[in-house]
């Protein structure tokens, strides 16, 4: 029997890799032995990224993508492609936060550059990797959501929760269509997890946010990241169209 947990020599291209959640699965893809594309904007630190996974005697490149635009994001996959030949893995990383205003403060710009950055930022690369991987019939495909976009949360932007929560219909709804060709299409929900991002905007209640977790701590990007490499094993095969949530026990429905 093969191993079911081996993505040795698979090609996985990580959207928003070059830092926090995303970094972290594109390392972890890295170690598991897989040939990993980071995708991002921020050309330095996706570099930086690369230059370390290679470091470590892993195979990583970089390719500089806003994951919102289509003929970016198509550009980007198709030179993975090339240079690798097959795309097995992608894991949608992209998105995040900024602040947390009241409705009466959220105003219609801030709201649809939100929805544009997790919600869209998911769905393009989505649609971009699926005719290589129907190619080959088979494929893992994983998106990010949010504990924000599974219940409420006082302390998530509108947007933000509202995009997460579409994401979910996104998985689901692209599972369908795309298991009979051996893709799988899931989501990894997690809770609040130190990220650079989340140091920043959060620094001053970090305490009070731990206090409310069941564990007692926030997760980290590597928890995340296993949660994640397993969706993505060749043993995940009848796991489609789910939702994984990795929160530290706050929400558990």
């Amino acid at each position: 029997m093969s191993d079911l947990s081996s993505i040795k020599d698979q090609v996985a291209a990580v959207t928003g890799g070059a830092a926090g959640i995303g970094q972290s699965n594109a390392e972890r893809f890295a170690a598991e032995g897989a040939k990993v594309a980071i995708i991002d904007r921020d050309r330095g630190r996706g570099e930086a990224v690369a230059e370390g996974i290679r470091a470590d005697g892993g195979d990583a490149i970089f390719v500089a993508a806003e994951c919102t635009s289509e003929s970016d994001t198509d550009a980007a996959v198709a030179s993975i492609v090339e240079k690798y030949g097959r795309l097995d893995i992608l894991a949608g990383c992209a998105g995040g936060f900024h602040a947390t205003p009241s409705i009466e403060e959220h105003d219609a710009a801030a709201w649809r550059a939100g929805i544009e950055w997790n919600l869209t930022g998911i769905y393009v690369p989505l649609r971009a990797v699926v005719p290589a991987m129907k190619a080959n019939n088979y494929g893992r495909i994983v998106s990010i959501g949010s504990a924000a976009g599974r219940t409420a949360s006082a302390h998530a932007a509108l947007d933000y929760s509202a995009a997460k929560a579409a994401v979910g219909g996104l998985t689901r709804r692209a599972a369908v269509e795309l298991a009979p060709f051996g893709i799988t299409v899931n989501m990894v929900a997690p809770g609040t997890v130190m990220t650079p991002r989340i140091a920043v905007l959060h620094a001053e209640r970090m305490e009070a946010i731990a206090s409310n977790m069941p564990v007692g701590r926030l997760g980290t990007p590597e928890e995340i990241a296993h949660a994640v490499w397993y969706l993505c094993t060749p043993g995940a095969a009848f796991t489609t169209g789910a939702t994984l949530d990795v929160n530290g026990g706050r929400w558990t429905g």
